[in-house]
């Protein structure tokens, strides 16, 4: 299916900014996310949450899913489990990052969810990541990513699991062979692209790739 965006409740940067929107796209909006989309003119298909963080009336015409406040998933995770119980291929999370470090944790959470199910039911070739002005996140488990940038760009990889097996890199500045990540040390932070791409792969574990500005 096609690409799925969840505009969050917290975006530093503006979403046209961010990413870039086609007709092809669907988009669902987090409780408050739909305040940023109204602000850029822009029409999600769903509006899904429990409605704490926007204030105003809820649009009749975009159909809309209303939760508890009082529930277990947050409304970015309740977003993710829709788009992925859609089928939907490639999911990116519009903002999601910086604000309160909780909202920000939970939302990798969400992410690491989405690709566990894949993983558990064979479901290849699916992405999930996370986006604003400064920092493109993308979490990959088992699997391998080729990315492109520019010469000279930062690139960062965090172990998400316990521990990441046989992390191998092609055309990073520091090079990794069958490196073993661990998530009690930083040992991947600030790589550097050395051509307009590079290839990540992992063989077992759920690794972070981080694309961030300065």
């Amino acid at each position: 299916m096609n690409k799925c965006f969840i505009i969050t409740a917290f975006i530093n940067g503006s979403i046209k900014d961010n990413i870039n929107i086609t007709q092809n796209d669907y988009i669902i909006c987090a409780d408050g996310g739909y305040k940023f989309a109204t602000q850029e003119k822009i029409t999600p298909n769903l509006l899904l949450g429990d409605f704490d963080s926007f204030k105003g009336p809820l649009p009749q015409e975009i159909q809309t899913i209303t939760y508890p406040v009082e529930k277990d998933d947050t409304d970015t995770m309740l977003c993710v489990k829709y788009a992925v119980e859609k089928g939907f291929n490639d999911i990116c999370l519009v903002g999601g990052m910086g604000g309160r470090l909780d909202h920000t944790i939970s939302n990798l959470q969400s992410m690491s969810w989405a690709i566990e199910f894949w993983n558990a039911n064979h479901l290849k070739g699916k992405k999930i990541s996370m986006s604003d002005c400064q920092n493109h996140v993308m979490l990959i488990m088992d699997d391998s990513i080729i990315i492109s940038g520019t010469p000279g760009e930062k690139i960062s990889l965090l172990s998400y699991s316990e521990n990441c097996m046989n992390v191998t890199t092609k055309n990073l500045k520091w090079e990794l062979t069958n490196a073993l990540l661990r998530n009690s040390f930083p040992l991947g932070i600030s790589n550097e692209f050395l051509t307009s791409e590079c290839e990540v792969s992992v063989e077992k574990g759920q690794l972070l790739i981080i694309r961030a500005k300065d």
